[in-house]
C-alpha cells in the first residue's frame, strides 16, 4: 500500500487516496453523480459515510486535540439528548435521521482536519485542479442543454442539477472559487499565463451560469483574498494594482464590444445582478427564502436553545402543500435551518470555526494556503444566506484549520538541513512542495 499515485501534480500513497476519494471527494455532489447518477443512491451513500466518519471520529477521541474534543463533545451531547427524546416521544433510537446529517458538518469538519494532519496532506492545488476537470466533465456529459433563457428543465431525479437551463446547483458551482482563488494567486506570483487562463476560465463559468449567490460569494471572497494577500505579503501591492486596473481596462472594452454587438445581454445580466441587492423583491427568486425567514423565525424564537428537532418534521409545511408530510421543512437558507431543528446552540455550534476562521483573516502570520482558504470559507458565510452548504464545503473547512495550524515549511530555496535532523512531517511535506513547484516552472 506505500505504491505512489500522481494527479494533478500531487502525490498520493494508495492508503491516502482511498481516504481521500470515498470519505472526502465522493461528499461533492456533481463528481459523485458522474459514479452514481442516482439521488437514492447518492443520498445513501452520504448518510452510511457520514455515520462511519462519526464513529470513527469517536473511536479516535484520544487522539484529538482538546478544543477538538470539546467540540466533538457538544455534538455528541446534542446526539444523547436528540436519542433520549426519540425514545422517550417516539419509541425509536433515532426518529429522523435527517437530523443527524444536518449537524454532521460539525463532525467532518473535525475528521478531514484530523485525517489531514496524520497522513500529512497538502491538497489545495489538487482541490482546485480537481473541481475545474471534474466541471468540464460533467458539462461535457450534461450540459447540452445549457443556454441563458433560464428555461425551467422537468427531470425525474435532480440530483446536482439546477432544475433549469443552468444545469449545475449553485451549491457545486459556488465551490469553482476555490481554483478560481488559487489560480489567481498563482497568475500573481508567477505571472504565467497557464495560471490566467484557467483563472479566467473560472470567471467565465462562475458568470454564466449566473446562480447570484455564487456571484456575491465571488466578489466577497476575491475582496478578502486581496486584503489579506497584502497584509500577508503573499503578492506585492503593485502586482495587485496592476491586475486591478488591467481588469477595469478589459471589462470595459468588452462591455463597449457587447453593447454594440448584442446589447440586450447587458441589459439581462444588469437586471439578474441587481437583484442581489433586493432578494425580497416580488418577481424575484429570492422571495421565497424571505417568506421562509418571516414565517419561520417566530418559531424559532418558541425554542430558541435547541430548536423543534423532531417536532419539526411532525408540523405540516406552512408556506406550500407540494412535499411529503413528514419529510422536514426543505429549507434553502443555511442559518434558518440549523435555527430550526437545532437551535442558537447548534447554529454556533455549526458556524463556529467559520467565525474562528474570520479573527484569523486579520492575521499576518498566514501561509499562502490559509489566505486562499479562509477567503473562500468566509465566503460560505454569504452563501448561507441563500442556500444550505454542501457537505464538501465543511471538509474544505478541516482542510484549512489544518493549513492554519500547521508550522511554517522552509521553501525549496532556503538552506535546508539533513533530512534526519528534521520532523518526518516537515520532510514529506516539504518533498511535495518540492514536486510541485518542479512543475511549475
Amino acid at each position: 500500500m506505500n505504491r505512489i499515485i500522481k494527479i494533478f501534480n500531487y502525490q498520493f500513497y494508495v492508503k491516502e487516496f482511498l481516504v481521500v476519494f470515498f470519505t472526502f471527494l465522493l461528499m461533492e455532489n456533481i463528481f459523485s453523480w458522474l459514479l452514481l447518477p442516482v439521488s437514492v443512491i447518492v443520498l445513501l451513500y452520504e448518510k452510511i459515510m457520514s455515520l462511519i466518519i462519526f464513529a470513527f471520529v469517536l473511536y479516535n477521541f484520544n487522539n484529538l486535540k482538546r478544543n477538538e474534543k470539546i467540540y466533538i463533545g457538544l455534538m455528541t451531547f446534542m446526539l444523547v439528548r436528540l436519542i433520549f427524546i426519540s425514545m422517550v416521544e417516539y419509541g425509536t433510537i433515532f426518529q429522523q435521521l435527517t437530523l443527524f446529517s444536518v449537524l454532521f458538518p460539525v463532525a467532518f469538519t473535525i475528521y478531514i482536519k484530523c485525517i489531514s494532519r496524520s497522513l500529512e496532506l497538502d491538497l489545495l492545488e489538487f482541490l482546485a485542479k480537481f473541481y475545474l476537470f471534474v466541471y468540464i466533465i460533467f458539462m461535457v456529459v450534461y450540459g447540452r442543454g445549457f443556454s441563458f433563457s433560464l428555461d425551467t428543465v422537468t427531470m425525474d431525479d435532480y440530483g446536482p442539477f439546477s432544475g433549469d437551463s443552468r444545469i449545475i446547483h449553485a451549491r457545486s458551482i459556488f465551490m469553482m472559487i476555490i481554483p478560481l482563488l488559487w489560480y489567481l494567486n498563482q497568475f500573481l506570483k508567477f505571472g504565467k499565463a497557464k495560471f490566467l487562463i484557467p483563472f479566467l476560465f473560472c470567471f467565465v463559468v462562475i458568470l454564466i451560469h449566473q446562480h447570484r449567490s455564487v456571484w456575491a460569494s465571488a466578489i466577497f471572497a476575491l475582496g478578502v483574498y486581496i486584503f489579506m494577500s497584502l497584509r500577508n505579503n503573499i503578492v506585492p501591492l503593485s502586482k495587485v494594482t496592476r491586475l486591478i486596473l488591467g481588469s477595469i481596462v478589459v471589462l470595459a472594452l468588452i462591455t463597449f464590444v457587447i453593447s454594440q454587438v448584442y446589447p440586450s445581454a447587458l441589459t439581462f445580466f444588469g437586471e439578474r445582478f441587481s437583484e442581489i441587492f433586493d432578494p425580497a423583491r416580488e418577481d424575484g427568486t429570492g422571495k421565497f427564502r424571505d417568506d421562509q425567514r418571516r414565517v419561520y423565525f417566530p418559531m424559532v424564537l418558541e425554542r430558541p436553545f435547541f430548536g423543534w428537532t423532531f417536532d419539526g418534521f411532525e408540523m405540516k409545511n406552512p408556506l406550500v402543500d407540494w412535499w411529503p408530510e413528514k419529510s422536514g421543512q426543505h429549507f434553502h437558507e443555511g442559518y434558518m435551518e440549523m435555527l430550526f431543528y437545532h437551535g442558537f446552540f447548534g447554529l454556533i455550534l455549526k458556524y463556529f470555526y467559520l467565525v474562528y476562521l474570520g479573527f484569523k483573516a486579520f492575521s499576518k502570520k498566514l501561509n499562502q494556503e490559509s489566505v486562499i482558504l479562509i477567503a473562500f470559507l468566509l465566503a460560505g458565510l454569504v452563501f448561507s444566506f441563500s442556500y444550505v452548504l454542501p457537505f464538501v464545503f465543511w471538509g474544505v473547512v478541516g482542510v484549512c484549520l489544518y493549513y492554519v495550524e500547521k508550522q511554517p515549511v522552509p521553501e525549496p530555496d532556503e538552506e535546508i538541513t539533513t533530512e534526519e535532523d528534521r520532523p518526518r512531517e516537515t520532510v514529506i511535506i516539504t518533498k511535495r512542495k518540492q514536486y510541485q513547484l518542479s512543475n511549475l516552472k
